[in-house]
């Protein structure tokens, strides 16, 4: 199988060391897959034959992606295969500008050569289970698909953000003027256009709904980052609202009312006899 290093350095994996299977790059059958539980980044394989991929000593490059369960691979290893695959020489072939892959049960070799120098890895797989993907994919498909330009959005964005503090933006699809609004709380706007608006069946293979039909297998709920705790525990405006009924259904407590505070007693004098001999004298 054959790898394109962009699939390797651009991902949305979790860069916390802990999320365990969210850590990783997961080789799919039909491409490459990663998550940190709130974003979700699909990257098919290049759309080259691998049969005509110079030759390397110890990879198949007619090797099949994994097909039983994804192959994961760390962030680490898929940044060191990335590196093996420097600056495109001039008219260098174009399939030497992939990285040639070959999984095996426990481990992955890769390699790259430039017809001169070749460079190879061995990397192991990662432990454990990438979580579900297919069941957080919306059934979409009756939304409408908006075509638009990368670098146009890109450049809107950047224009966005630098000209307002807040961190949520809105979109809103324009249909009669073919436009993409971009709004903000404190009144910031853009509008991004032209668009083009299709259905999804007339636009592009929709590869997401093909994960959600046929994700990988179910995993363990992943544990949360430190900085998700917080936000981990905050409770849902159905479970406020059904404390709340439970609240309002206990039994009212019996008014108790507040006793009031005992004086404090004068301790008695006790007089000794020389004071007895003294009131006598007075007392006449």
């Amino acid at each position: 199988m054959l790898l394109h290093p962009a699939t390797l350095k651009h991902h949305v994996a979790a860069a916390n060391r802990s999320r365990y299977a969210l850590n990783t790059i997961a080789l799919m059958p039909g491409g490459t897959l990663s998550t940190d539980g709130h974003s979700l980044l699909f990257t098919p394989y290049p759309d080259a034959d691998p049969q005509e991929a110079p030759k390397i000593d110890g990879i198949d490059p007619k090797s099949a992606p994994p097909k039983a369960e994804p192959f994961l691979l760390s962030l680490d290893d898929a940044a060191k295969a990335a590196a093996m695959l420097g600056k495109p020489k001039r008219h260098a072939p174009p399939m030497t500008q992939f990285i040639q892959a070959d999984v095996r049960q426990d481990s992955i070799v890769l390699g790259v050569t430039d017809l001169s120098n070749t460079q190879g890895m061995t990397a192991r797989r990662v432990e454990g289970v990438f979580p579900e993907v297919g069941g957080v994919i919306p059934d979409y498909a009756e939304a409408k698909a908006i075509t638009v330009n990368i670098d146009q959005l890109l450049r809107s964005l950047k224009a966005l953000r630098g000209v307002t503090q807040n961190e949520v933006v809105t979109l809103r699809i324009i249909d009669d003027q073919q436009a993409l609004g971009f709004s903000c709380k404190d009144g910031t706007a853009m509008l991004c256009m032209p668009v083009q608006v299709d259905r999804p069946e007339e636009h592009v293979p929709d590869q997401l709904a093909k994960l959600r039909d046929d994700g990988p297998g179910v995993a363990a709920p992943a544990e949360p980052d430190e900085e998700d705790e917080e936000a981990a525990v905050v409770p849902t405006e159905q479970e406020m609202e059904a404390a709340q009924a439970v609240y309002d259904d206990l039994p009212t407590l019996p008014v108790v009312a507040p006793q009031q505070a005992a004086k404090p007693r004068r301790r008695r004098r006790k007089s000794t006899p020389v004071e007895g001999e003294l009131a006598e004298i007075i007392g006449g």
